[in-house]
């Protein structure tokens, strides 16, 4: 356990234990302690049993290369990649070094080296670590509470998963980068987040809503956007919270944005986010066939309340009859009053 620097979190160490004498020392002296593992193997099975594993220590005296491939089976398993790897390299291996954070190392010391300076990037590597436990738990905390506040409706269970796949889907044909992939699916788990702020009895309404009910429906985006805006984590899909029901004509909320001012991944999430409500059951309307959904979807896109480019990309998905999107058609067979749905997703 490192107890020293008021930090905390397992540290696995690996390689010759005569290679690892020098900075064995520099542990010692500075009252931290490490789990030894034997071989690189060994290093995975305690990574899957410890999670709480924060750094993982290689002293490979010579030669790099079975510890490269360590490193690269760490950062590359999305369970691990957080964990953070150091090398400390002897005056023989200097020439590797390249090789080292190629493979994804999070830093490499050079020795010789002063033990201050070891004690001192082992301590950063610690709190770096500690700073990105608290963004990961941050992460699951939001996404916990937005489906928390999914499982308030009945009627819109699963909806945030549909609304990811969808999503993707329509990315994907309009060849986004991963980036740009990532932040849509993460957009679509919490772009509802700010229906925390909604009573029960609106969001469950059978029939259609009152003006003031539906100002109160017409909040949660900046609700969301509120609630998310503080975490580093969340600032790329802060525009897909804030704006999923504006629409290109202008006619959307909450700040009107039309045209140019309306940025693509938002328009993606408005094209899925209305066709999971007009092809799910909800309290406020009678069903209707999928196969019916497309006529309200390219009327919208006509007359500019939705992205018609993209309802066109949705429409030759339908066509193909994507298998990844067919498993969520299964349970939904039926929908009926578009323009309801349209503003109440």
């Amino acid at each position: 356990m490192i107890t020293s620097g008021g930090l905390s979190g397992h540290v696995v160490q690996v390689g010759p234990r005569e290679a690892a004498r020098a900075i064995d020392a520099v542990l010692e002296s500075q009252g931290w302690s490490c789990v030894r593992a034997d071989s690189p193997t060994a290093v995975l099975r305690l990574l899957r049993c410890e999670p709480e594993i924060g750094i993982v220590l290689v002293t490979p005296g010579g030669s790099v290369n079975d510890y490269t491939e360590l490193c690269r089976s760490i950062k590359f398993d999305a369970r691990t990649a957080l964990v953070s790897v150091i090398f400390v390299l002897s005056d023989e291996a200097a020439g590797q070094r390249a090789m080292v954070f190629e493979a994804g190392a999070d830093d490499c010391i050079q020795l010789p080296a002063p033990s201050n300076e070891i004690a001192a990037r082992l301590r950063n590597a610690a709190r770096v670590k500690s700073t990105t436990d608290l963004l990961e738990d941050a992460t699951t905390t939001i996404t916990a509470l937005a489906n928390a506040i999914e499982g308030k409706d009945a009627y819109t269970r699963g909806h945030v998963e549909r609304v990811a796949t969808y999503a993707l889907e329509i990315g994907k044909r309009a060849e986004l980068d991963p980036h740009d992939l990532a932040t849509l699916k993460t957009g679509a788990l919490v772009h509802d987040v700010g229906k925390v702020a909604v009573p029960d009895h609106i969001l469950n309404k059978p029939g259609r809503l009152t003006d003031d009910e539906m100002d109160i429906m017409k909040r949660h985006p900046l609700v969301g956007y509120d609630i998310l805006r503080p975490l580093r984590t969340f600032r790329r899909v802060l525009p897909i919270v804030r704006w999923h029901h504006e629409r290109p004509n202008g006619t959307g909320y909450p700040d009107g944005l039309s045209g140019g001012d309306f940025p693509l991944l938002p328009r993606i999430m408005a094209v899925a986010d209305v066709f999971d409500a007009i092809s799910s059951d909800r309290p406020y309307r009678k069903t209707l066939p999928l196969p019916e959904c497309r006529e309200p979807l390219t009327r919208a896109g006509a007359e500019g309340a939705l992205d018609p480019e993209l309802v066109g990309i949705l429409g030759r998905i339908l066509d193909e009859g994507d298998v990844i999107l067919r498993g969520g058609f299964t349970a939904m067979h039926n929908a009926a009053t578009p323009e309801l749905a349209i503003e109440r997703t």
